[in-house]
């Protein structure tokens, strides 16, 4: 069996202004993720990991580097960039508020926050949900080709992204939002056929917000 375990980077302050924020968006980490960094240091620690991914986007590699340097076993452990861990990219709409676009936009603002594929979605350049789904399974797959049955995996990227590439990865289609910092765990004996052990797993952070901090359900 190996095991992946995939964290959401800190909240940021677009996440807290409640912007989108994607591939081609970014904004730093609140202070306060420092502290929920050091909390999920904790918890890695409990485990071992044969490889650290992360996708490239700031935010992310800053979510990693803060929080292994926090940990005991992996202060100096390499993080690879790995651009299939990428978030979805919202084209013109990076840095826009919810408010903004569903004023604007309603019924595609409706097809965004529910991952459906429209056209009209495109013109924006908002990134294909389906190519999305597809380019962080086959980024999963083929790290899993470099690592031994028993092995553990840790990857570092985003809500939108994570979320949709579990759902393409174990066929479940009624995962909900991940939360900044929050861990999810997938395993699977074949490098094909794939389960989830934890999902949305926060219970480790000293201050969980209950109500999700990501821009789309």
């Amino acid at each position: 069996m190996k095991r992946i375990f995939i964290v959401r980077h800190g909240r940021t302050e677009w996440n807290l202004e409640s912007r989108f924020q994607g591939a081609n968006g970014d904004s730093p980490l609140l202070e306060s993720s420092k502290k929920d960094c050091e909390d999920l240091a904790v918890f890695l620690d409990k485990f071992d990991f044969a490889a650290i991914y992360t996708s490239p986007i700031r935010r992310a590699r800053v979510t990693a580097e803060l929080t292994l340097s926090h940990t005991k076993k992996y202060g100096k452990a390499p993080i690879v960039d790995d651009e299939d861990f990428r978030e979805v990219g919202f084209g013109d709409w990076e840095g826009l508020t919810r408010t903004q676009v569903k004023t604007a936009y309603p019924e595609l603002f409706d097809a965004l926050i529910h991952r459906r594929d429209d056209p009209r979605l495109l013109a924006f350049g908002i990134e294909k949900f389906t190519a999305a789904r597809k380019r962080f399974k086959a980024g999963i797959i083929h790290r899993l080709q470099t690592v031994s049955d028993g092995q553990n995996i840790l990857i570092f990227s985003h809500g939108s992204i994570s979320q949709l590439g579990i759902k393409a990865l174990t066929g479940n289609e009624h995962l909900t939002s991940l939360k900044n910092t929050s861990t999810s765990i997938i395993q699977t004996s074949d490098d094909q056929h794939f389960d989830i052990a934890a999902y949305n797993e926060a219970a480790y952070l000293e201050n969980v917000d209950s109500k999700g901090s990501t821009t789309l359900i």
